[in-house]
């Protein structure tokens, strides 16, 4: 084509100067008008379908804008607001039921990058609260340019939220300008009142010529003008504009015999084209399907949801059981902690009442701050789903599921930093409301003594839209000083109150009472203690009981006595002490622990968070003052002749470090001491070993999930010293390498403790070990301090691989009394036994009662089927009867 002719061609194509273009449909329903309270009052007094914007401050009083906006309703508005500013959360003209939102932030401030972050924070909470009062809302955010890309992720809040620097300019003085505007702006009013009502005017003559959703349909003539025909898809009925159209000028339809209506207003004539026989001007679109929400779009709802829910409950006071098992020392099946919980919730804090407080079944015995101390991972940055002032998690749909006869989004989070103190897991958002239904992590970036924790929470649909905390179950592992111990919380709330009435005369009641009471803060979970405090100062007598933050128990002494009947020590060996434990030793946060019982005693210690940093470093030693006998067997049969006495001790320090948020790593030394010397039937041509000294190398991994604790270990050990042993020396045989002075240990084992009610608690244990090179003393064996088989006695079986299983079952059947039932099972092989695997099966049981000031008793009674006495006789029994007090 040549250049002239191809530029006349482009002439021709363009429409002649204030002509109308065909390219889009005019809207007379989209056009918005932001006005003042004082402009609204100089509308036409009928506004029927017109949009009208009330702009308000943010913060503005309710006074400043409620009679405005209920007279914009009554004369038929199509109400919205623009709100200039960042309203708070708490601002209840976010709440308001309208049809438009227009959050206007081209003022506020983001000079910089801290700047930006506080701005993107505030409008997520504002957004999420317009959000949640709607189930279905328009809203938009006006920014600058530069804070479009900022702004960008607001958009997954809420339902056809938009973001962009959209003009808001003054109204222009052709009504056809208004019409065509296409890009969704806000039109300010002239300042003249008289003008500003002419052009609204004009605009509400011609909204019901143009129906909504027109779309483009060819031309008719008008003289010698054509003018855009625009189609009504739900009326068959064709629609022309023109603002060149002499009202003089012969008017050609469309289609021959169809009636045709003009409307002058100003510069535009608008044209309804009746009874046309025209063809289909439409085709129709059918949508089937909704399209599929992103992981980010049901975040952004489940906010929304709530927000909304936040701003309905303004108290709650919940109620139900607390139970808490661990393992600790002394005890043979879990230490358990139940009570009855009261929690009162308001703005800004949370406090939790416990009454009947037991220890295995046993009634805690005085109120106020007990003495043990509260043990909680560091409070994490954030919890997921949030709203944060960063971006701390990525989130991901990992398809759907069903919880409780709910269809549920799967929503899976993971920090973006897994150094740091937040959570992975996944969360199940309900798809008709929205609302969290279950969500289920683990706690990544611990550096405390809780190395590992995982919890689920379950919510119930309590009515009227609210989903509130129904079970949590928390599952952790516990380093401390000497002691590893998997705790397991499980809270039942089964009772809600919300916006009691009386909440602060209920939880006044709660603080008066001689209850432990404790607070969340933002350190963690701190007890409350009781402070008296005058009602006035003409009144001294009369008191009103408060509470406040006690510190924080860093000291628990413990007094433990008791009697230990096994058939390996000649006589029952009685023991009587005093535990100590520091939490907080010399303010450092490093853990002591101490117990000297006169015939054994114990040293542990644990440094969390070694110079800041992820490691944890522990150590622990132990020694027993009494010898005991180690037996000798072959096929079965005991080798009087070389029994041996021993008097054993160790000592360890290893170091800890989180891998993930369920692994850690566990690097150890172990040194053990064996004092070995004849016994009474000794023969005296059996040579007895040196004394035996072991250093050796640890290499773990520990691992927790479901409640599952699993660790896996490996250990190479050198004997320093070691000589031959046992007749004349002559133990050089390949069957008993007695002169080998390295060996190598391993196994793996699992634990897990469930807490089914506040009265029946369980542990289940299982272990498998191997190793090479073991001899009679370094094989493993069942002993009455470590690695225990209910009714087996010390050094009876010494295996070099095998597997064990114990379990125990704890019930209090009433107030003061708590039962526990074991039944322990061992497949091992013991080399004295032969070459095959062979069974030791052991039960037991115990009983816990209260005793006179203040002490726990327990009894404890175990029989192993497969023991032999030292008469030969099968069948073995050992007794341990032990108090604690705590003072």
């Amino acid at each position: 084509m040549r250049w002239p002719a191809f530029a006349a061609a482009l002439l021709a194509a363009a429409p002649a100067q204030g002509q109308i273009s065909s390219a889009a449909a005019p809207c007379a329903q989209c056009v918005r008008f932001s006005v003042s309270a004082a402009e609204a009052l100089a509308l036409p007094r009928r506004l029927d379908g017109l949009i009208v914007m009330l702009r308000v401050a943010a913060g503005a009083a309710a006074t400043d804008w409620e009679p405005t906006l209920q007279d914009l309703r009554e004369r038929g508005a199509r109400v919205g607001l623009h709100i200039v500013g960042i309203p708070d959360a708490g601002d209840p003209v976010l709440r308001l039921t309208v049809a438009q939102f227009t959050i206007d932030v081209r003022n506020e401030p983001s000079s910089d990058a801290a700047a930006t972050e506080q701005l993107v924070f505030r409008l997520k909470r504002a957004v999420a609260v317009v959000s949640g009062a709607q189930s279905r809302v328009s809203a938009e955010i006006v920014c600058p340019p530069a804070l479009e890309g900022a702004l960008q992720p607001l958009k997954d809040i809420g339902f056809g939220i938009t973001i962009g620097s959209m003009p808001i300019t003054t109204t222009p003085a052709r009504l056809s300008d208004l019409l065509f505007a296409s890009d969704g702006r806000l039109w300010l009013l002239p300042a003249d009142p008289v003008s500003a009502n002419q052009t609204v005017a004009d605009l509400l003559r011609v909204m019901p010529w143009l129906p909504p959703r027109m779309l483009p349909r060819g031309t008719m003539a008008c003289g010698s003008v054509q003018v855009p025909l625009y189609a009504d898809p739900a009326t068959q009925r064709l629609v022309g504009l023109s603002s060149s159209c002499p009202r003089s000028a012969v008017i050609a339809p469309a289609a021959p015999g169809a009636a045709v209506e003009r409307l002058d207003l100003g510069d535009l004539s608008v044209f309804r084209i009746t009874n046309s026989s025209h063809d289909a001007l439409v085709e129709s679109v059918g949508v089937t399907a909704p399209a599929e929400l992103t992981a980010d779009e049901i975040v952004g709802r489940h906010q929304a949801q709530a927000a909304t829910q936040a701003a309905q409950v303004s108290t709650l006071i919940s109620s139900g059981s607390l139970t808490l098992t661990f393992e600790a020392p002394g005890f043979a099946a879990p230490l358990t902690i139940t009570s009855r919980t009261t929690i009162f919730t308001a703005t800004g804090s949370t406090d939790l009442q416990q009454q009947d407080i037991r220890v295995n079944g046993v009634a805690f015995a005085g109120g106020g701050v007990p003495r043990l101390p509260i043990i909680e991972p560091e409070r994490a940055a954030a919890p997921p789903l949030a709203i944060t002032l960063n971006n701390l998690y990525r989130y991901r749909l990992d398809g759907r599921d069903t919880i409780d006869g709910h269809a549920c989004y799967v929503i899976a989070f993971a920090p973006r930093d897994r150094r740091a103190a937040l959570y992975e897991g996944r969360a199940w958002i309900a798809v008709d409301s929205f609302a969290i239904v279950r969500v289920s992590a683990v706690q990544t970036g611990l550096r405390g003594p809780i190395t590992m924790s995982e919890q689920t929470d379950e919510f119930r649909d309590e009515g009227n839209g609210r989903w509130l905390l129904a079970r949590t179950d928390v599952r952790q592992t516990y380093e401390g000083a000497g002691v590893r111990t998997p705790i397991h919380r499980l809270m039942i709330l089964d009772h809600h109150l919300v916006n009691a009435p009386d909440f602060d005369a209920r939880r006044a009641a709660a603080y008066a009472s001689p209850d432990v009471m404790l607070r969340d803060t933002a350190q963690g979970f701190r007890y409350l203690t009781r402070s008296e405090s005058p009602k006035s100062e003409h009144r001294s007598v009369s008191s009103e009981a408060t509470r406040v933050v006690a510190g924080r128990a860093a000291r628990v002494r413990t007094l433990a006595f008791g009697v230990l009947v096994d058939p390996n020590i000649s006589q029952p060996l009685p023991f009587a002490g005093v535990s100590y434990v520091d939490f907080d030793l010399f303010g450092t946060g490093t853990q002591f622990s101490g117990f000297f019982g006169g015939a054994f005693g114990q040293l542990a210690f644990s440094a969390p968070s070694v110079a800041g940093s992820h490691w944890q470093l522990a150590g622990r030693a132990f020694g027993i003052a009494t010898t005991y006998n180690d037996r000798a067997f072959e096929q079965g049969r005991e080798q009087y002749a070389q029994d041996i006495r021993q008097r054993p001790a160790q000592a360890s320090v290893w170091a800890l470090r989180p891998l993930s948020a369920r692994v850690t790593l566990r690097l150890g030394y172990d040194w053990d001491y064996t004092q070995f010397g004849r016994s009474d039937v000794t023969d005296a041509l059996f040579v007895v070993p040196a004394n035996q000294v072991v250093h050796g190398a640890r290499l773990g991994l520990d691992l927790q999930r479901a409640g599952w604790q699993v660790s896996i270990w490996g250990n190479v050990a050198h004997r320093v010293g070691w000589k031959p042993w046992g007749f004349e020396g002559a133990d050089v045989d390949e069957s008993e390498p007695g002169s080998i002075d390295a060996f190598q240990r391993y196994g793996v084992s699992a634990l897990r403790s469930i807490a089914f009610s506040p009265r029946v608690a369980t542990r289940v244990e299982a272990a498998w070990m191997g190793g090479h090179d073991l001899d009679r003393f370094s094989r493993y064996s069942f002993g009455t301090f470590d690695n225990r088989l209910h009714g087996y006695p010390s050094a009876l079986v010494r295996y070099d691989r095998g597997a064990v299983l114990r379990t125990a079952v704890a019930w209090s059947p009433a107030k003061a009394i708590r039962l526990d039932g074991f039944a322990d099972t061992a497949q091992v092989h013991d080399p004295g036994f032969g070459t095959r695997t062979r069974n030791f099966t052991g039960i037991g049981t115990a009983v816990e009662a209260p005793a006179p000031f203040g002490t726990l008793l327990a009894v404890e009674w175990g029989y192993g089927v497969q023991g032999l006495d030292p008469d030969g006789g099968r069948g073995t029994h050992v007794v341990r009867i032990t108090g604690y007090k705590v003072f």
